[in-house]
């Protein structure tokens, strides 16, 4: 228990520190906004209030805590592949792969990789206006290494860990970096369907001086079964350096017959003030422990994301 708290204290203070000294409005100081498009089309379609409820190698981008779901699947691999066509021409894929190891762990191995589509190249003129270059472009990307681990502390209460390498390349100049996420999964021992969950993500580096999207989120999930129909809620809320927080909440049902369908609601910080947006909308196929999802997440004038994503455990 000592270990667990003095967790949370430190990342409360991790985020406090940051907070206290910059404009929750200067967004624009926040570098590799890419760590925020969220992973996944369940996610998505839950409006990607998912924290507490992602489980496999699929939860180490949202709470590596997730990761515990392994200790009951020994010598089992858990396999998962997303991608997200995102707006602007932008795209962003993840594949990852988990395992339990009896004695000492459950652990995961990811690779991230966005694409920030073809942006064309632009001087100044004479009078400090841009200027196109015609028929040059640059083609932005980010890869992002992730090395994972979960384990119980103890009684009810799961931890994780995430360590990455992030490496970024604009118009062939490189720069990287290294970050940590922590999550803890406290399951209600007089309610085993409902989880409380801590993250703290994206701690540890920068940019050229600039932030990574530093956040802290508190999460809830809830799973009930009602005959044949399993469904699943969830609710987030995230505190996120130079920005304001950000609620999200969602709802799965799981049918008999091979069937999932979601929807969710998330707030957002963009100006975006036109348009459809903020509801997101998904739709699964689940044979036995394999699935594939898809979802739409509407972003209102900016165009929408499309999300597929695949795996299970063989």
């Amino acid at each position: 228990m000592i270990f667990t708290v003095s967790t949370l204290l430190l990342a409360s203070w991790l985020f406090a520190g940051q907070a206290e000294y910059q404009d929750f409005d200067a967004s624009a100081i926040v570098s590799a906004k890419y760590l925020e498009t969220g992973s996944g089309a369940a996610a998505a379609g839950m409006g990607n209030a998912y924290i507490g409820l992602a489980e496999g190698a699929g939860s180490v981008y949202w709470n590596p805590a997730g990761l515990i779901s392994m200790q009951e699947k020994p010598d089992t691999f858990s396999i998962y592949f997303s991608q997200n066509i995102w707006i602007m021409d932008m795209m962003a894929s993840q594949v990852s792969l988990a395992r339990n190891f009896r004695k000492i762990g459950n652990f995961a191995l990811s690779l991230s990789y966005f694409h920030a589509g073809s942006i064309e190249k632009t001087s100044v003129d004479g009078a400090g206006d841009p200027l196109p270059l015609e028929n040059q472009t640059y083609s932005p990307y980010s890869l992002v290494f992730m090395g994972s681990y979960a384990a119980m502390l103890e009684g009810d209460i799961g931890f994780g860990m995430n360590l990455k390498y992030l490496l970024d390349s604009i118009d062939g100049d490189a720069a990287h970096t290294a970050a940590f996420d922590i999550g803890i999964r406290y399951v209600m021992p007089f309610h085993r369907n409902l989880s409380l969950n801590i993250t703290a993500k994206n701690f540890g580096g920068s940019f050229n001086g600039s932030l990574l999207p530093k956040e802290m989120a508190f999460a809830a999930g809830y799973r009930l079964s009602i005959g044949d129909y399993t469904i699943g809620a969830g609710y987030d809320v995230c505190g996120r350096v130079a920005n304001n927080p950000v609620h999200r909440t969602g709802i799965e049902v799981k049918t008999p017959f091979f069937m999932v369908f979601r929807t969710g609601y998330q707030s957002d910080n963009t100006a975006v003030e036109e348009g459809f947006r903020n509801f997101t909308f998904g739709a699964g196929i689940n044979l036995g422990d394999k699935y594939i999802d898809f979802a739409f997440e509407p972003y209102g004038e900016l165009g929408a994301a499309y999300k597929v994503s695949f795996g299970g455990d063989f």
